[in-house]
């Protein structure tokens, strides 16, 4: 009877340590604790972890971030806004450039892109995201173009599947770097405000995958010692990522050949807000027309002649078009096809031979391509493609 009502005693004592936890306990005056945050209670080097999947816990966001390339000539401006769906891992957004005339030339061909017939990409862009597609739509055209699955345009060059992200759907922005920060120092009450870091090469995930080669010129791996890149992150009373800004200026190349060499600092800044809010959430489809990308985007060896294309695929490819009706607006069309016979004979002697066979273009608006070697190659010949650009 004493043992039963002993073990009766120290489970009902249990109990009640259970649940002074659950409530918070009291302190030495029998005052309530407050209960334990989800985020500013546990060790701080992983708050900003935390904080960045209360956020995710959010439903859903506003964001708009810019990244800014400084030069000497001035700064080239990319701004970034949309809506996050985290529940339903979906997103859209719309991208915009804002480059002054004076800036690098060589900078601001390598940040835009290049497209055929032109020196640099488009300036502006709207896109929506979600697990299994990409709808693009470059800013002059009337239509979208539909990326679905594994995109393979072009033999593993791949510059638009960085629009979807892995912490939220929208991708390139400081919430793909923030998993991988680890905050060295903290201030305020309500919220926080913090000093920390995350590795150089989660900065990467912010670029598309052809401008990420004119970053720092060596392997990103563990056995590479790289410096860290400085990041501040505003967090709000409730544990929510509300601001982040960062210093992406180790991205840099100090190789003096680099497209970049002229670019003396690189900063990015994310802004989110209006959580959970009761909008309609991001748009999985757009509504107008759709073309799908795996038929209407071909490189321009695959054009034929009477093609009507435009340049901007998403990709930031220049050997890559879109073939569209003739019937409406265009960027270029095909004017001819010449086979190349014989073997890769480099690519200064490929360049003279499509030159050649694409003289009797005529015209300042008049461009040629020739194969690439491994195009070359695998089809036993190579091939200069003749087209005419239509509209800037």
């Amino acid at each position: 009877m004493i043992r039963r009502l002993a073990r009766t005693a120290a489970a009902l004592a249990a109990a009640s340590l259970s649940l002074t936890a659950c409530g918070g306990g009291t302190d030495d005056s029998g005052a309530a604790k407050p209960a334990a945050h989800p985020v500013f209670s546990e060790p701080i080097d992983r708050q900003v972890f935390l904080a960045l999947r209360h956020t995710q816990k959010a439903g859903s966001a506003e964001l708009r971030q810019t990244v800014t390339f400084t030069s000497r000539q001035g700064e080239a401006v990319q701004t970034l806004t949309g809506r996050v769906d985290f529940t339903g891992s979906r997103g859209e957004a719309a991208s915009s450039w804002r480059v002054p005339r004076q800036f690098p030339e060589d900078a601001r061909a390598t940040i835009l892109g290049s497209l055929p017939g032109r020196t640099t990409g488009d300036t502006s862009s709207r896109y929506t995201v979600d697990t299994q597609t990409i709808h693009y739509r470059p800013a002059s055209a009337g239509y979208w173009l539909r990326y679905s699955g594994d995109i393979k345009p072009l033999w593993g060059v791949d510059s638009i599947s960085h629009l979807r992200g892995s912490e939220a759907a929208v991708g390139g922005t400081l919430l793909e770097a923030l998993g991988t920060a680890e905050a060295t120092a903290q201030s305020g009450t309500a919220g926080r405000s913090y000093t920390a870091t995350f590795p150089l090469a989660a900065a990467m995930n912010l670029f598309p995958y052809d401008l990420r080669k004119e970053f720092v010129p060596r392997p990103l791996n563990h056995t590479v010692r790289t410096p860290p890149i400085p990041v501040t992150v505003d967090v709000d009373a409730d544990g929510r990522i509300t601001r982040a800004r960062a210093d992406l200026s180790a991205l840099l190349s100090k190789e003096k050949d680099s497209a970049l060499a002229e670019v003396t600092a690189l900063h990015a800044e994310l802004t989110l807000g209006g959580f959970g809010a009761s909008k309609p959430t991001a748009a999985a489809t757009p509504a107008e027309h759709t073309l799908d990308a795996g038929t209407a985007v071909v490189a321009t060896y695959d054009a034929k002649s009477g093609d009507c294309m435009d340049f901007n695929t998403g990709l930031r490819q220049h050997r890559l078009v879109t073939r569209v009706p003739c019937t409406g607006a265009y960027d270029g069309k095909v004017q001819g096809q010449h086979k190349l016979a014989g073997d890769w004979p480099g690519t200064g002697s490929a360049m003279d031979r499509a030159k050649r066979a694409c003289a009797d273009v005529a015209g300042d608006r008049s461009w040629y391509t020739w194969s690439t070697e491994r195009e070359w190659t695998d089809k036993g010949e190579g091939r200069a493609t003749c087209y005419t650009v239509t509209r800037d």
